[in-house]
């Protein structure tokens, strides 16, 4: 059945409403990103002193002169790890508070003009290309879902397993689960015979190196698994999906 122009004013009028709470939602989520600054917690015997940057990265790890005798050399590991949730924490909290700050603003001057969306020309959803495209889109999904509980549990795995990351001496292992340092390892050995400056710059350093590797996972998730990845870029273009369902062309 063609869609008339009553149908296609009711869409439009759906896809505007819709476009103007994801403009506030976005504008909330960019200003908080925004907003964010460093974040910097000591233990409570003030002997390690860490420092998230604004995009969470450690960019500095301060030992106080006297942390040797203050919480000793086999401690340092377990304060470091300390230190760097108890950032973290915060730095979340910070970003929540500011969020909701911003998403109560754009709700209150949800008046502002949404730019209207690119003209496109309305489609045929009986035409036989339509149909085609929504048997594509049947195909993928089926063969996404087959693939479904394999990703899922191979998910939840990955945010399970606890691995470590070292440096290129391997003398300072870190354990992460997830997107989240869980401890930090030190050859005592070494520490006993390094000078501060450089055990805070091999801390720092081996820490966002297993982040990073936290990162690259996360831009590479559906890696194995390529259904899932298809159908999610397409269901990441609003406009692709409508064309392969027929409502535009």
């Amino acid at each position: 059945m063609n869609m008339d122009m009553a149908d296609a004013s009711r869409l439009m009028a759906e896809l505007q409403e819709t476009a103007a709470e994801l403009q506030r939602e976005l504008r909330a989520l960019s200003a908080a990103s925004d907003e964010m600054t460093s974040v910097t917690v000591e233990d409570e015997k003030r002997a390690v002193k860490l420092t998230l940057a604004r995009n969470g990265a450690v960019e500095a790890i301060v030992l106080d002169e006297d942390w040797r005798d203050t919480i000793g050399e086999e401690s340092l590991g377990l304060v470091v790890s300390t230190c760097y949730r108890s950032a973290l924490e915060q730095r979340i909290g910070l970003w929540m508070k500011a969020y909701t700050e911003n998403a109560e603003e754009a709700i209150a001057t949800a008046n502002v003009p949404v730019p209207m969306p690119a003209p496109v020309e309305l489609g045929d959803p009986s035409a036989d290309w339509a149909i085609e495209g929504r048997e594509q889109l049947r195909a993928m999904y089926d063969a996404a879902d087959a693939e479904q509980q394999d990703f899922l549990a191979h998910r939840a795995q990955r945010a399970r397993q606890a691995r470590d990351g070292v440096n290129s001496s391997k003398t300072i292992a870190v354990t992460r689960e997830g997107d989240t340092i869980t401890a930090v390892t030190l050859d005592e050995r070494w520490v006993r015979n390094t000078n501060d400056s450089v055990i805070e710059r091999e801390i720092v350093a081996a820490m966002n190196g297993v982040m990073a590797m936290a990162a690259r996972e996360r831009e590479n998730k559906y890696e194995g698994f390529p259904a899932i990845e298809q159908l999610a870029k397409i269901g990441h273009n609003p406009s692709e999906l409508m064309r392969r369902m027929g409502a535009i062309r």
